[in-house]
């Protein structure tokens, strides 16, 4: 199984537990850096969202109110030739009636990106999704929010304020 057959299996467990998995830590409301695997870090969201899973690849945030998912994965880049482009095209393979409402290169973090925002189905259920692909000299990082089309807006700016807070530790 090839790197990016295995990272978008991933994405799609993270998808699936997403919807059936409850009993999650509740992150703080106070404004705090949270590290992971000591890669990069984040402040903490607004109210109601729990963390999902954490593992050294990454972790994910949950929001039972909207319901809405955040997910960032940090992987080791093998191809450098690899483009931002390409590398968000293969995330979001698994994603059927895919339609792409935005993809503009970007930057977080001084760090080369693509941003994206689409619309698709995944196991029969539509979602919006909004992502940026982060490419380091040796890394490769997704960051993506997704909710359904109808609930999108109602948990995005804590997404956007993630993406404006984003900070590699190296």
């Amino acid at each position: 199984m090839n790197f990016f057959t295995v990272k978008h299996l991933i994405f799609c467990f993270i998808v699936l537990c997403s919807f059936c998995f409850h009993g999650c830590a509740t992150l703080s409301d106070k404004e705090h850096l949270m590290p992971f695997d000591q890669q990069y870090i984040i402040h903490s969201l607004g109210k109601g969202w729990e963390v999902l899973q954490e593992e050294r690849e990454g972790f994910s945030l949950w929001n039972e109110k909207y319901p809405a998912t955040i997910v960032i994965i940090y992987s080791p880049l093998n191809n450098e030739k690899q483009t931002s482009d390409i590398l968000n095209h293969q995330l979001f393979i698994g994603i059927g009636n895919k339609n792409v409402l935005l993809k503009e290169p970007s930057s977080i973090d001084g760090k080369e990106a693509m941003h994206s925002l689409l619309q698709g189905e995944l196991d029969d259920k539509k979602f919006k999704f909004d992502s940026y692909i982060i490419k380091g000299n040796d890394f490769v990082c997704d960051i993506v929010y997704f909710a359904p089309p109808d609930l999108f807006d109602s948990a995005h700016n804590d997404f956007r304020e993630l993406i404006k807070t984003f900070h590699f530790l190296r």
